[in-house]
């Protein structure tokens, strides 16, 4: 009868969609199950985080901790973004203290799968479309075993003499520092001087005022440069003249006594406003291993 012929029709077709679901969630397992047996001890899942953070967070959080401005946070990070994403793309890997190494991989043979039809196990080609996929922490094992299959002698543990140098010089810039008074915080200079932070760091990329790196990575302004009327006079000169941009190096010269001085500090000549001899001394200054 036609009532149920179309019946059985409809529990026939209702069967065949059922059984072709049923072949599909069984491919997509069988897919995870094959992708584990090829790399076993490869396979890394990590747990999906409440949040994401984007870069213009990271940006607003390196511009309150590094005294910048977010525009110029944003920039130095989508640069080293687009640095990063070059030299991944030469083949090149990158290693980041504290994160891993950064490695493009590449797909040699295309994924397996099963046909939803025939339930035959099939081989897709591989693709280039799409961005590389980058693996975090990749080490060789047989490197990582050889690297320290023994203790280095202990004359590697030496300091050189440029190591040794460099924890004089760390030395001598705390003595410079402690010995002219300290430093100000960014906070104090606002109040001292009366103008913005963003006016502020004009100045000091302007080499108009003096900045020193500071605790957790804040800069300082060292107390000997400002007056009660601001900054000492040709102070912008004096340090555009010198032949560094280290702070260190340049709070080094304002505060240690200048045979071309009479064996004056430069910074006592330029606070009496006599410029032109603090000039020529700050012209005359070599730079060490320069």
């Amino acid at each position: 009868m036609p009532g149920k012929s179309a019946s059985k029709g409809g529990a026939l077709k209702s069967r065949t969609a059922r059984s072709a679901s049923l072949n599909y969630l069984a491919g997509l397992k069988l897919n995870k199950q094959l992708a584990a047996e090829r790399n076993p001890t490869k396979t890394i899942l990590l747990k999906p985080t409440k949040t994401s953070v984007t870069l213009k967070r990271l940006a607003a959080n390196l511009s309150e901790s590094h005294e910048l401005s977010k525009k110029q946070a944003e920039a130095m990070l989508g640069d080293l973004v687009n640095l990063v994403t070059k030299h991944l793309k030469k083949g090149d890997r990158i290693r980041i203290g504290g994160l891993g190494i950064l490695v493009v991989r590449k797909r040699k043979t295309g994924r397996l799968g099963r046909d939803a039809q025939t339930a035959e196990v099939i081989q897709f080609k591989p693709t280039k479309k799409g961005p590389p996929q980058a693996l975090l922490g990749v080490v060789e094992p047989q490197a990582a075993s050889n690297l320290f299959a023994k203790d280095p002698a202990e004359s590697a543990y030496d300091p050189s003499s440029r190591a040794l140098a460099l924890l004089r010089g760390k030395e001598i810039s705390e003595n410079d520092l402690k010995g002219s008074g300290g430093s100000y915080t960014l906070q104090d200079v606002e109040t001292l001087l009366g103008i913005s932070r963003q006016a502020i760091d004009k100045k000091v990329q302007d080499d108009a005022l003096l900045a020193i790196p500071g605790p957790h990575g804040r800069r300082r302004y060292p107390t000997v440069q400002f007056t009660k009327d601001g900054t000492v006079p040709g102070l912008q000169n004096v340090l555009k003249s010198l032949p560094s941009t280290n702070g260190w190096f340049r709070l080094n010269f304002l505060v240690t006594p200048d045979s071309h001085l009479a064996g004056r500090r430069p910074i006592d000549v330029l606070k009496e406003g006599n410029i032109e001899p603090v000039l020529t001394a700050a012209k005359a200054v070599g730079v060490q291993g320069a």
